[in-house]
């Protein structure tokens, strides 16, 4: 349970750092890096 809650808090993270960054490119990779380590999270 602990792993879902965490990989949603990243998923939110990261569309929050989309949003606030007005299409820059240094917050949409950011952003990636951020979804894939929540991908990370939920391997065992």
């Amino acid at each position: 349970m602990k792993r879902i809650a965490a990989f949603a808090v990243t998923c939110w993270s990261a569309a929050g750092l989309l949003y606030s960054g007005q299409h820059s490119v240094v917050l949409i990779a950011l952003s990636g890096v951020v979804v894939l380590a929540g991908f990370d999270l939920l391997r065992p």
